[in-house]
C-alpha cells in the first residue's frame, strides 16, 4: 500500500473519530435535554429535526461533498487558480440558496408542522430555519479543504459546532420550559430551546472556519503561482459544474430524507386509524427516532467521514485513469468500516437494554431496547450504503445513487404501508422497512460498482470474519456484564466494564483470526505501533 492510502484512512480514520466525539458529545447532552422537555417535547424536536434536514438536503447540504469533489479534480491537474474560483462563486451561489431555504422554512413552519400531524413542531423548526443560511457558508469552506485533502479544518469544526450546540440546547430547554410551564406548549417550548443549540453551535463552527481560512488563504494564493493551466473557467462554468455536481447528491440524500418524513406521515396516519391519540404517538416516535434511530446512528458516523473524504481522493484518481488506485482504496475503505461497522452493531444488540438504561435512565420505555436488538444490523446496511454512495460520487456516477435511493424508497413504503396496516406491527414495522431501505440500496450500488470498475468484492476478511468475531464479543460482552450485575456493581459500572472488555475481546479475535496481516494493519492508523504490541504478544501472523 502507498503513502497516499495510508493519507487516506489517516484523514478518513480523523474525520470518523471527530464524528464519533461530536456523536457522543450530542448523545451526552440529549440526556439532560429529554429529562427537561420530556417525551412529547423530544417528539416536535425530532420532527422539527425531520423537515429541517429535508430542507437542507434539498438547499446546501450537498455542499461539502460537491465543493471537494470539483476542487480534487482541479488540484490533480494543477488548475489551481480554477480551484479557488470554485470556493468564491460556490459561495456566492449557496449562500443565496441557503438564504431563500430559510426564508421558506421559518414563513411556511405551521403548514410543514400540520402535514407531518404534528402542529406543535412549528415552534421548533421556525428556531432552525437561519441555520440553513448559516450551513451554507460552513459547507463551502468544508468543502473546499476537504478537497486539498485535508479533514483537519472539518474535523475540529464540527467538535467546536457540537460544544456550543450542547451547552446552548441544554440552557436555553430549561429556561424555556421554566418561563412556559404554565402552557399547554410548555413541551414545544422546550424543544424550541433544544433547536437554538443547533443555530448557535452553527453560528460558532463558521466563526471557527472563517478564522482557519484567513490563515491559510495566503498559501492557497502562493498555489497559484504553480498553476499550469492558462484557462480560466467562467462563472458561468463554475456554477453550472457546482449545480450539476449537487443535484445528483441532493435528490439521493433528499430521497432518504423522505424516507424519514414519509415513515411519519404513514406511521401517523396509520396509528391514528387504530385509535391512538397524538400524545400515545409521540411516545412511540420518540422510542424509534431519539432512542432507536438516533443511537444506531452514532457509529454510522464513521461511514459517513469515510464517505466523505473518499470523494475527494476517488475523484483525483478518476481524473488520472488510475483504475487499480481506485479499486484499492475502496477494498481498503470498505474493509476498514466493516471492521467498525459489525462490533458496533454487535455491542448495541447485546447490550441494547443496558446501554439504554444507562443513557436514558427510562424504565418506563418497553419499546427501545427491543427496537435496538431487531434493527441493530441498521449499522453496517447504513455504514456501507453510505460508503458506496460516496465511492459512485467519486468516480463521477453522481445519478446511479439517486436511482438505486428511488427504488429503495419505493420498496420501502410498500413495505411500511403492509407491516402496519396489515400486520399491526407498529414501531417494529419501522425498524424492519428502514433496515430493508438501507439493505437495498448496498446492493444496487454494490451490483454499480462491480460492473462499472470490474471491482471484486473481497468476503472472508471484509464480512465473514468481522461478523463471527462480532458475535462472540457481544456474547461475551454481555455475559460479563450479567456477571458484573450479580455482583451488585450496578448498571452504569456493569455496562462500562463490558464494553471496555468487549473492544480487547475484539482486537484479540480480529487478530488471531487473521482479518488483517502486517502490511495492511501497518498501513492502518497508528498500525505500526499496533504491530509492534501485537508482535510482543506473538499473536500477529505475517
Amino acid at each position: 500500500m502507498s503513502n497516499k492510502k495510508n493519507s487516506f484512512l489517516m484523514h478518513g480514520s480523523l474525520l470518523a473519530l471527530a464524528g464519533l466525539l461530536t456523536r457522543f458529545i450530542g448523545l451526552m447532552y440529549r440526556i439532560p435535554l429529554t429529562r427537561i422537555v420530556g417525551s412529547e417535547g423530544m417528539t416536535y424536536y425530532n420532527v422539527a429535526y425531520e423537515i429541517y434536514n429535508l430542507a437542507l438536503l434539498i438547499s446546501t447540504y450537498s455542499i461539502p461533498v460537491a465543493v471537494s469533489k470539483l476542487v480534487a479534480a482541479k488540484d490533480a491537474q494543477n488548475e489551481f487558480k480554477n480551484s479557488n474560483r470554485i470556493f468564491k462563486y460556490a459561495m456566492l451561489f449557496v449562500s443565496g440558496i441557503g438564504l431563500a431555504a430559510s426564508a421558506v422554512l421559518f414563513i411556511f413552519a405551521d403548514s410543514f408542522s400540520a402535514f407531518m400531524e404534528y402542529p406543535s413542531a412549528a415552534i421548533p423548526l421556525r428556531v432552525l430555519a437561519p441555520t440553513i443560511f448559516i450551513f451554507s457558508f460552513m459547507g463551502v469552506i468544508r468543502g473546499f479543504f476537504q478537497g486539498k485533502r485535508t479533514m483537519i479544518p472539518t474535523a475540529i469544526s464540527q467538535i467546536v459546532e457540537q460544544i456550543f450546540n450542547a451547552i446552548a440546547s441544554v440552557l436555553a430547554a430549561y429556561l424555556l420550559i421554566k418561563a412556559y410551564s404554565d402552557s399547554s406548549q410548555a413541551p414545544a417550548y422546550g424543544a424550541a430551546g433544544g433547536t437554538t443549540g443547533t443555530l448557535v453551535g452553527a453560528i460558532f463552527g463558521l466563526i471557527f472556519l472563517v478564522i482557519l481560512y484567513l490563515f491559510k488563504r495566503k498559501g492557497l494564493k502562493e498555489n497559484e503561482k504553480n498553476d499550469s493551466n492558462a484557462d480560466i473557467d467562467s462563472v458561468g462554468t463554475i456554477i453550472k459544474a457546482v449545480l450539476l455536481t449537487m443535484l445528483p447528491i441532493i435528490l439521493s440524500q433528499t430521497i432518504y430524507q423522505i424516507s424519514g418524513i414519509v415513515d411519519i406521515k404513514i406511521f401517523g396516519n396509520i396509528m391514528q386509524s387504530k385509535g391512538f391519540d397524538e400524545k400515545e404517538r409521540a411516545i412511540l416516535w420518540e422510542a424509534y427516532s431519539n432512542k432507536y434511530k438516533w443511537l444506531y446512528n452514532v457509529p454510522v458516523a464513521v461511514a459517513s467521514a469515510f464517505g466523505v473524504s473518499i470523494v475527494p481522493t476517488l475523484a483525483s484518481s478518476y481524473s488520472k485513469k488510475d483504475f487499480d488506485g481506485i479499486r484499492e482504496k475502496i477494498a481498503s475503505s470498505i474493509k476498514f468500516n466493516m471492521l467498525i461497522a459489525f462490533p458496533s452493531a454487535a455491542g448495541l444488540g447485546f447490550l441494547a437494554k443496558p446501554i439504554l438504561k444507562l443513557i436514558f435512565e427510562d424504565s418506563n420505555d418497553i419499546y427501545a431496547d427491543k427496537l435496538m436488538m431487531l434493527g441493530c444490523v441498521a449499522v453496517v446496511v447504513f455504514g456501507l450504503s453510505t460508503l458506496t454512495n460516496g465511492v459512485l460520487q467519486g468516480i463521477s456516477r453522481m445519478r446511479l445513487p439517486v436511482i438505486h435511493s428511488a427504488i429503495s424508497l419505493a420498496v420501502h413504503v410498500v413495505l411500511l404501508f403492509v407491516l402496519l396496516y396489515f400486520f399491526d406491527m407498529s414501531v417494529y414495522g419501522l425498524v424492519i422497512g428502514n433496515v430493508t431501505y438501507g439493505l437495498l440500496v448496498c446492493i444496487l450500488n454494490a451490483h454499480s460498482i462491480k460492473k462499472i470498475l470490474n471491482y471484486k468484492q473481497e468476503i472472508l476478511k471484509t464480512f465473514i470474519l468481522p461478523a463471527i468475531a462480532s458475535l462472540i464479543m457481544g456474547a461475551a460482552a454481555l455475559g460479563i456484564y450479567r456477571l458484573a450485575a450479580m455482583i451488585q456493581l450496578g448498571n452504569a459500572v456493569s455496562t462500562v466494564i463490558a464494553i471496555f472488555a468487549a473492544i480487547i475481546i475484539y482486537m484479540l479475535l480480529v487478530i488471531v483470526l487473521g482479518i488483517f496481516d502486517e502490511q495492511e494493519l501497518s498501513n492502518m492508523p497508528k498500525g505500526r505501533t499496533l504491530v509492534r504490541i501485537f508482535k510482543k504478544l506473538h499473536l500477529l501472523r505475517k
